[in-house]
Protein backbone atom coordinates (compact mmCIF):
# COMPACT_ATOMS: atom_id res chain seq x y z
CA UNK A 1 0.00 0.00 0.00
CA UNK A 2 3.60 2.48 0.65
CA UNK A 3 4.14 1.72 -2.99
CA UNK A 4 0.99 2.88 -4.77
CA UNK A 5 0.53 6.27 -2.10
CA UNK A 6 4.14 7.15 -3.52
CA UNK A 7 2.97 6.48 -7.13
CA UNK A 8 0.17 8.39 -6.38
CA UNK A 9 1.93 11.57 -5.03
CA UNK A 10 4.72 11.13 -7.92
CA UNK A 11 1.61 10.95 -10.58
CA UNK A 12 0.21 14.29 -8.75
CA UNK A 13 3.51 16.33 -8.56
CA UNK A 14 4.32 15.40 -12.47
CA UNK A 15 1.20 16.87 -12.96
CA UNK A 16 1.55 20.07 -11.05
CA UNK A 17 5.06 20.57 -12.69
CA UNK A 18 3.92 20.29 -16.03
CA UNK A 19 0.71 22.80 -15.26
CA UNK A 20 3.21 25.20 -13.94
CA UNK A 21 3.30 28.78 -16.37
CA UNK A 22 6.71 29.52 -17.19
CA UNK A 23 6.64 32.08 -14.97
CA UNK A 24 7.01 29.60 -12.17
CA UNK A 25 10.31 28.70 -12.95
CA UNK A 26 9.89 26.34 -16.15
CA UNK A 27 10.76 26.81 -19.27
CA UNK A 28 8.34 27.09 -22.06
CA UNK A 29 7.72 23.85 -24.15
CA UNK A 30 9.00 24.39 -27.30
CA UNK A 31 6.75 25.09 -30.60
CA UNK A 32 6.65 22.68 -33.10
CA UNK A 33 7.65 24.82 -35.90
CA UNK A 34 5.77 25.87 -39.33
CA UNK A 35 3.20 24.06 -40.63
CA UNK A 36 3.61 21.72 -43.52
CA UNK A 37 3.08 23.07 -47.22
CA UNK A 38 2.85 20.65 -50.13
CA UNK A 39 3.54 21.58 -53.53
CA UNK A 40 2.82 19.87 -56.85
CA UNK A 41 5.94 17.59 -56.69
CA UNK A 42 8.11 18.47 -53.04
CA UNK A 43 7.49 20.16 -49.99
CA UNK A 44 7.98 23.58 -48.63
CA UNK A 45 11.83 22.64 -47.01
CA UNK A 46 13.29 24.35 -44.09
CA UNK A 47 17.28 25.54 -44.36
CA UNK A 48 19.01 24.71 -40.91
CA UNK A 49 20.92 27.39 -40.52
CA UNK A 50 19.19 29.97 -42.25
CA UNK A 51 21.40 32.53 -43.91
CA UNK A 52 20.76 36.44 -45.39
CA UNK A 53 18.84 36.83 -48.83
CA UNK A 54 21.40 37.45 -51.18
CA UNK A 55 22.83 40.91 -51.79
CA UNK A 56 22.66 40.79 -55.35
CA UNK A 57 21.27 43.17 -57.24
CA UNK A 58 17.98 43.24 -59.27
CA UNK A 59 16.22 45.07 -61.59
CA UNK A 60 12.87 47.12 -61.56
CA UNK A 61 10.67 46.79 -64.42
CA UNK A 62 11.51 50.57 -64.72
CA UNK A 63 14.62 50.26 -64.98
CA UNK A 64 15.86 50.65 -61.20
CA UNK A 65 18.63 48.78 -59.47
CA UNK A 66 17.92 47.43 -55.99
CA UNK A 67 18.67 44.44 -53.70
CA UNK A 68 16.38 42.01 -51.33
CA UNK A 69 17.59 43.86 -48.63
CA UNK A 70 14.85 46.23 -49.59
CA UNK A 71 11.58 44.19 -48.44
CA UNK A 72 13.51 43.92 -44.75
CA UNK A 73 11.22 44.00 -41.94
CA UNK A 74 8.25 42.26 -44.13
CA UNK A 75 7.78 38.34 -44.91
CA UNK A 76 8.70 37.61 -48.97
CA UNK A 77 7.94 35.10 -51.14
CA UNK A 78 10.55 34.95 -53.16
CA UNK A 79 9.33 33.13 -56.68
CA UNK A 80 12.20 32.81 -59.40
CA UNK A 81 10.64 32.18 -63.06
CA UNK A 82 11.06 32.41 -66.72
CA UNK A 83 8.03 33.36 -69.32
CA UNK A 84 9.56 30.19 -71.15
CA UNK A 85 8.92 27.97 -68.06
CA UNK A 86 5.17 25.96 -68.45
CA UNK A 87 5.33 25.57 -64.79
CA UNK A 88 5.99 28.85 -64.15
CA UNK A 89 2.74 29.98 -65.98
CA UNK A 90 0.65 27.54 -64.00
CA UNK A 91 2.23 29.05 -60.24
CA UNK A 92 2.15 32.73 -61.07
CA UNK A 93 -2.05 32.48 -60.96
CA UNK A 94 -1.46 31.70 -57.72
CA UNK A 95 1.02 34.43 -56.33
CA UNK A 96 -0.71 36.99 -57.75
CA UNK A 97 -3.86 35.81 -55.93
CA UNK A 98 -1.72 35.27 -52.87
CA UNK A 99 -0.24 39.58 -53.44
CA UNK A 100 -3.85 40.44 -53.61
CA UNK A 101 -5.04 38.54 -50.73
CA UNK A 102 -2.08 39.48 -47.72
CA UNK A 103 0.59 42.03 -49.86
CA UNK A 104 0.21 44.51 -47.36
CA UNK A 105 3.10 45.82 -44.75
CA UNK A 106 4.25 42.62 -43.38
CA UNK A 107 4.21 40.75 -46.52
CA UNK A 108 5.00 40.71 -49.79
CA UNK A 109 5.89 38.46 -53.29
CA UNK A 110 8.59 39.00 -55.02
CA UNK A 111 8.35 37.61 -58.53
CA UNK A 112 11.85 37.17 -60.24
CA UNK A 113 12.39 36.55 -63.75
CA UNK A 114 15.33 35.51 -64.95
CA UNK A 115 14.73 35.95 -68.56
CA UNK A 116 17.12 37.24 -70.98
CA UNK A 117 14.63 39.50 -72.88
CA UNK A 118 14.68 42.11 -70.25
CA UNK A 119 11.14 44.55 -68.98
CA UNK A 120 9.87 44.48 -71.91
CA UNK A 121 9.39 40.72 -72.45
CA UNK A 122 8.56 40.75 -68.93
CA UNK A 123 5.89 42.84 -68.64
CA UNK A 124 4.26 42.37 -71.73
CA UNK A 125 4.14 38.47 -70.61
CA UNK A 126 2.66 39.72 -67.25
CA UNK A 127 -0.04 42.08 -68.56
CA UNK A 128 -1.56 39.37 -71.56
CA UNK A 129 -1.77 36.81 -68.44
CA UNK A 130 -3.35 39.43 -66.39
CA UNK A 131 -0.55 39.38 -63.51
CA UNK A 132 -0.51 42.69 -63.53
CA UNK A 133 -0.63 43.10 -59.45
CA UNK A 134 2.19 40.89 -59.24
CA UNK A 135 5.50 42.79 -58.03
CA UNK A 136 7.81 41.45 -60.75
CA UNK A 137 11.85 42.21 -60.38
CA UNK A 138 14.16 40.94 -63.09
CA UNK A 139 17.57 38.99 -63.09
CA UNK A 140 18.58 38.13 -66.13
CA UNK A 141 21.96 36.33 -64.61
CA UNK A 142 20.35 34.58 -62.61
CA UNK A 143 23.10 35.90 -59.72
CA UNK A 144 20.07 35.61 -56.67
CA UNK A 145 19.25 32.12 -57.50
CA UNK A 146 22.89 30.96 -58.25
CA UNK A 147 23.40 32.57 -54.78
CA UNK A 148 20.83 30.82 -52.82
CA UNK A 149 22.66 27.37 -54.32
CA UNK A 150 19.51 24.99 -54.58
CA UNK A 151 19.96 23.92 -58.55
CA UNK A 152 18.40 25.79 -61.48
CA UNK A 153 15.15 24.24 -62.05
CA UNK A 154 12.40 26.28 -62.56
CA UNK A 155 10.10 27.54 -60.69
CA UNK A 156 11.60 27.96 -57.71
CA UNK A 157 10.36 29.70 -54.15
CA UNK A 158 11.96 30.96 -51.03
CA UNK A 159 10.50 32.44 -47.88
CA UNK A 160 12.53 34.98 -46.53
CA UNK A 161 11.32 36.49 -42.83
CA UNK A 162 11.29 39.70 -41.70
CA UNK A 163 14.87 39.29 -40.88
CA UNK A 164 16.00 39.27 -43.97
CA UNK A 165 16.68 35.08 -43.46
CA UNK A 166 15.73 32.94 -46.24
CA UNK A 167 14.15 30.25 -43.78
CA UNK A 168 13.23 27.69 -46.65
CA UNK A 169 12.13 26.55 -49.92
CA UNK A 170 10.34 24.98 -52.43
CA UNK A 171 10.91 23.44 -55.72
CA UNK A 172 8.07 22.63 -58.54
CA UNK A 173 4.97 24.81 -58.64
CA UNK A 174 2.93 24.75 -55.74
CA UNK A 175 -0.89 26.73 -54.88
CA UNK A 176 0.23 29.59 -52.99
CA UNK A 177 -3.99 30.70 -52.70
CA UNK A 178 -4.21 27.54 -50.74
CA UNK A 179 -4.99 27.16 -46.77
CA UNK A 180 -1.84 25.57 -46.16
CA UNK A 181 0.26 28.13 -47.98
CA UNK A 182 -1.49 31.20 -45.75
CA UNK A 183 -0.82 28.95 -42.86
CA UNK A 184 2.77 28.96 -43.37
CA UNK A 185 2.80 32.39 -44.24
CA UNK A 186 1.14 33.75 -41.22
CA UNK A 187 3.07 31.61 -39.03
CA UNK A 188 6.34 33.82 -39.92
CA UNK A 189 4.61 37.17 -40.05
CA UNK A 190 3.30 36.23 -36.45
CA UNK A 191 6.91 36.41 -35.76
CA UNK A 192 7.28 39.99 -36.44
CA UNK A 193 7.20 42.49 -33.19
CA UNK A 194 4.67 45.17 -33.18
Amino acid sequence: MGWMKRYLWAAVAVVALASASPAAGLAAVPESGPPAFQGSNRPFTLFVPVDPAPAAPVYTLNGGVTTLNRFSGKVVVLNIWATWCPACLHELPTLANLQSRMGRDQFTVVALSIDDGGAAVVSRYLRRNGLENLPAYLDPAGRVLTALNVGTSLPVSFLIDHQGRVVGYMKGAADWSSPQAKALIDYYISRISP
